[in-house]
């Protein structure tokens, strides 16, 4: 056997890193692994291994890490933690009837990076295929329960789902033996880490696709401590790639606050934009020089305006329940509606239709975490409102046209009426540069702004058309020095 590592140096004490790896049952790998950490500044806290070396019912041992198997003769699962991370933590090993699970309960006297738990629970699991090819050896029950302090659950789940390969082509036994899973997963608020479509298992030898199968997920207790998933070690011998997940302190930068452009002093800013001035763009200059020019002038402009513009209080009225899960939940399920809707294949409206049920699962059980929370700290002034969202009145009734008679009915009559179906057009022909562009003129940016609803929704830079049509009415001379170069460099149709 050869000579055990070295103690190595310590984990970082403001985060957690975890590592998780499948061995393939090599000793070889194992040691590429624990090898590799000697490049890092510091050691991982945690490693959690799937598959690992076993000899005679016992797995090897490192100098600087204590090692956590279920007992059995091959352990499916194990769990390496730094001696360092046990003087600060207590860490509980739970061993699950089979000995392709392992769960560490870490606890500590005060509460990790600023959070009110105490501890937290890591799942690690390795779950493989049965004689019957549907059902996995770890069940989504023993995967995903429903605790309310931070759990992450990662392992190999040899499971293949569009969510987590959103570009391979799946078999109907592959949706529907992963299907249960994220179904549990959604049902108790977990997330899943891995980047959508980023392999985690790249085939040796034989015709097997690269998959993405090594799944990590967090549920909501834990999701605001979760600051990267990366793929960063080198490789160590496995088709399986080694996965870094690091827990640090939420962030304490706040969302920017919405400004009130209604309430912009314009008193204030009219000497200063009047006196704004553009330097002459580039002369024949690339694209990239051309957009940094643009870029940082119109930023000088954003960051003027905004500097004299109040911003809205936040309100604890709006949404109290929302949650950034749930922000998660709805930018997958529409992902997934609109894959199904371009490609329109059984297994795409079936993936569709799942993240859907998780995602309205989800905002129900936020509801009624918050309605339970919102009757537990009720107060002899609040019963009254606990009472009006209690016995809520009869539904709104909606107003009738003719020839409508339910909502469906009447939405297709107005949107046939306000918006007739158009022609079909054909593409544009290819583009070519063109000099003979007449120069931008401060009439023409005037009338294009005056065309431009007030009420519209602002662009990428947050400023509504009504505060571009006030600062193109005190200083026309802006837009046309911003805009000037660019309307010169526009393409016109090949003739």
């Amino acid at each position: 056997m050869p000579p055990p590592l070295g103690q190595g140096p310590a984990p970082a004490p403001a985060s957690l890193s975890i590592v998780q790896h499948n061995c393939i049952g090599s000793w070889n790998v194992f040691l590429s692994l624990f090898e590799s950490f000697k490049e890092a500044t510091t050691y991982p806290s945690i490693v959690l291994l799937q598959d690992p070396p076993v000899n005679k019912a016992d797995l090897p041992s490192f100098n600087g890490f204590r090692s956590f198997f279920p007992p059995g003769r091959k352990p499916r699962v194990a769990a390496y933690v730094h001696i360092s991370f046990l003087s600060n933590y207590t860490v509980l090993p739970r061993f699950k009837v089979v000995d392709d699970v392992l769960a560490l309960d870490v606890s500590s006297n005060e509460p990790p990076f600023g959070t009110a738990f105490r501890s937290f629970r890591v799942i690690n699991a390795y779950s493989t295929n049965t004689a019957d090819h549907r059902v996995h050896s770890v069940q989504p029950d023993v995967l995903f329960p429903n605790h309310g302090f931070p759990l992450l659950v990662l392992g190999d789940h040899n499971i293949h789902n569009p969510l987590s390969d959103p570009l391979r082509d799946f078999s109907q036994r592959e949706i529907s033996s992963s299907t249960p899973y994220f179904q549990k997963a959604a049902e108790f608020s977990f997330v899943l880490l891995n980047p959508p479509g980023e392999y985690t298992r790249f085939p040796l030898v034989g015709k097997a696709r690269p998959s993405v199968i090594d799944l990590a997920f967090a549920n909501h207790p834990l999701l605001p401590l979760i600051k990267s998933w990366e793929a960063s070690l080198p490789s160590t011998g496995s088709d399986h790639i080694p996965i870094t997940i690091t827990l640090a302190a939420p962030s304490l930068n706040q969302k920017p606050l919405r400004p009130r452009w209604a309430d912009t002093d314009w008193e204030t800013l009219n000497p200063i934009v009047k006196g704004f001035k553009v330097p002459a763009a580039p002369s024949c200059p690339s694209p990239a020089p051309l957009d940094e020019w643009m870029s940082e002038w119109l930023n000088r402009l954003v960051a003027l305006l905004k500097e004299h513009t109040p911003v809205f209080r936040p309100s604890h009225h709006s949404n109290p329940w929302w949650t950034p899960h749930l922000s998660i939940l709805r930018r997958e399920y529409h992902k997934a509606a609109r894959v199904a809707r371009e490609h329109d294949t059984p297994h795409m409206r079936e993936v569709a239709s799942t993240s859907k049920a998780g995602y309205f699962k989800a905002i129900k059980a936020a509801k009624n975490r918050h309605w339970s929370s919102f009757l537990l700290t009720a107060t002899p002034q609040s019963l009254w409102m606990a009472k009006r969202f209690a016995y809520r009145g009869a539904q709104p009734r909606f107003p009738s046209l003719p020839g409508a008679e339910t909502p469906l009915q009447m939405n297709s009559i107005l949107l046939d009426h306000f918006f007739p179906p158009r022609e079909p057009f054909s593409p544009p022909p290819r583009l070519r540069p063109c000099k003979s562009v007449p120069p931008l003129s401060t009439d023409e940016i005037a009338a294009a702004v005056s065309k431009c609803s007030p009420t519209s929704a602002p662009g990428p830079d947050g400023i509504p058309y009504s505060t571009w049509k006030q600062v193109n009415k005190i200083n026309p001379s802006i837009l046309l020095h911003i805009l000037a170069r660019r309307s010169f460099c526009v393409t016109t149709p090949h003739r």
